[in-house]
């Protein structure tokens, strides 16, 4: 097989292709072959083959470093889209899109998870009104034990670049992808998610023995499966498993009757399905099941797609309301296992709350508190409980929803005191279901922190808060409910690849009887590692279904 550039014809009419062929080790396919395709229907289409990457209908896929342009007859431009250090996808965009296009590059190392030998691509950069006709990058495989580095230059066809200035790397991946990608779906379905607890979990406003919570499967008809997890806790997500079932299921129709489209159109479809906060949770639940399966057929790890920014995040860990007896031996293992910021349920009973923390400052004494009322106290209470440990000499880094959701004043006030007199930060959570939400809390200076729960919020959602948040440099933190290691993992990849979390707050798959999932990320402790896997890296067996 040459290294010669041709031009394809998909489908006969003669449309600009760009197309590289290069050798691969010989453990591995034979070639990869990068292509411009202008077909309106990908399901359709099996055209080069992109074998060692993604045998896939849906997307091309180059190599690092730098996308590129040609620029045929028409009204359209075709496009690069960086989405990760490791992966661009080509394919054509509407003419007005092309400002978007990055036009220089510089060597990046391969996603080691797509080939056993390391690769980098090089280019010549080129830059605003450059000129480059034949641009050779080369392909250069990583020299390791007992391997010697190999050279293969491949020539691509002749580039106009955009005149429009480079385009940082930050603004791609996600939302590029619900763009650029297309998405058949093939089979969606929604499946009952029980599991026990090791030990009740009592917070201010329920209390749990098990998690009911709803699992969704997505396959795309590349065969690319993604799973997502829809929690279910009456006083937050406003469902019980059975609506949460019947939701998620709706949407899972919705998405086998739809035809090949944009991922962020179907993701709008199943937010037109199940809208607002009242279907959040089982939107959220479908939703990343959708997004894991496109990252699945695409072979990139969900926190390279939201940014790269980190390939980990650490958690602290939630003590229930228990007894002070009971917290302090809680308390005394997690310290063990390398906890430093312990979370404790407050908002049931001050006194109690306040006899608790003594207990466990005398196994832990040098341990990060967050206190999350869930909404148990008044302003006042929320008050004097700061109050009580200023003078016990503890000041804690975070106090999470000291009231009610709507107690937008108590809130205000509870802000006010917490940070002017002793320097703590309070966010809001219960209080923050809705971007509309967010943005009171913005204006109104009502808290310091808004806590990010996909569950409350689906990912757009959530998505959208992040965004007004980082602008108006208010403080974040991840959360969850009560879910297993696929709806954590998620929120974890979530957190790690956009890297603005101040607080990370994903434990509860710790806290479970056992682990139903398979695959995803490494624990260490309160350190979660992600891998290079595909996705969230995590799936279920259910019903003796071993699918993938």
């Amino acid at each position: 097989m040459g290294n010669k550039p041709r031009s394809n014809n998909l489908h006969g009419q003669g449309d600009d292709l760009l197309c590289a062929e290069v050798p691969l080790p010989p453990d591995r396919c034979q070639r990869i072959s990068v292509v411009e395709s202008v077909e309106s229907t990908p399901r359709r289409r099996r055209g080069p083959t992109c074998r060692s990457v993604s045998p896939c209908d849906d997307c091309v896929v180059l190599l690092d470093g730098i996308a590129h342009t040609t620029v045929p007859a028409g009204n359209a431009t075709p496009l690069g889209c960086l989405v990760s250090p490791s992966l661009v996808f080509l394919r054509r965009f509407p003419a007005n899109l092309a400002a978007r296009l990055p036009v220089s590059a510089s060597p990046v190392v391969m996603d080691p998870s797509l080939s056993s030998s390391p690769l980098r691509l090089s280019a010549t950069p080129a830059g605003p009104g450059a000129t480059l006709t034949t641009p050779k990058p080369t392909l250069v495989a990583a020299a390791g034990p007992g391997r010697q580095p190999t050279t293969t230059t491949t020539c691509l066809r002749a580039i106009s670049p955009s005149p429009s200035p480079p385009t940082p790397v930050e603004s791609f991946g996600f939302d590029a992808l619900k763009e650029t990608f297309s998405v058949d779906v093939a089979a969606a379905d929604a499946r009952p998610l029980d599991v026990p607890l090791a030990a009740p979990f009592t917070i201010a406003s329920s209390r749990l023995v098990a998690v009911s919570n709803v699992a969704v499967r997505v396959e795309l008809r590349s065969g690319a499966v993604g799973w997502g997890e829809a929690p279910v806790l009456p006083s937050v997500t406003a469902e019980d498993q059975p609506a949460a079932l019947d939701a998620a299921g709706r949407a899972c129709a919705a998405l086998e009757d739809a035809s090949a489209a944009p991922l962020g159109a179907l993701l709008q479809d199943v937010a037109s399905v199940l809208p607002g906060h009242a279907f959040a949770s089982a939107r959220a639940g479908v939703e990343m099941a959708l997004i894991d399966a496109v990252a699945n057929s695409i072979r990139i790890p969900l926190w390279r797609l939201f940014g790269g920014a980190s390939d980990s995040v650490t958690t602290d860990i939630t003590i229930p309301i228990v007894t002070p007896n009971e917290a302090a031996q809680l308390a005394a293992k997690y310290r063990g296992q390398g906890f430093q910021t312990l979370k404790l349920k407050v908002g049931k009973n001050l006194n109690s709350d306040i006899e608790v923390l003594k207990a466990i400052r005398l196994v832990h004494p040098d341990c990060s508190f967050i206190l999350d009322a869930n909404e148990g106290y008044t302003a006042n209470q929320a008050i004097e409980v700061l109050d009580r440990l200023n003078e016990m000499g503890v000041t804690p880094v975070l106090f999470e929803q000291p009231v009610h959701r709507d107690d937008w004043d108590g809130l205000r006030d509870v802000s006010s005191v917490a940070m002017e007199k002793y320097k703590v930060a309070v966010a809001a959570d219960e209080s923050c279901r809705s971007l509309l939400d967010a943005q009171k809390i913005i204006q109104g200076n009502l808290a310091h922190v808004i806590n990010i729960k996909l569950a409350k919020l689906g990912i757009l959602g959530a998505l959208e808060i992040i965004d007004a948040a980082r602008k108006a440099n208010i403080s974040l933190m991840i959360g969850g409910m009560v879910e297993t290691r696929i709806a954590m993992g998620f929120a974890g990849h979530l957190a790690a690849g956009l890297g603005c979390f101040s607080f990370v707050d994903l434990d509860t798959p710790l806290l479970l009887s056992e682990d139903p999932v398979y695959g995803g990320y490494e624990a260490f402790g309160p350190l979660y590692k992600f891998t290079n896997a595909r996705g969230h890296g995590g799936f279920l067996h259910l019903d003796n279904d071993a699918s993938k």
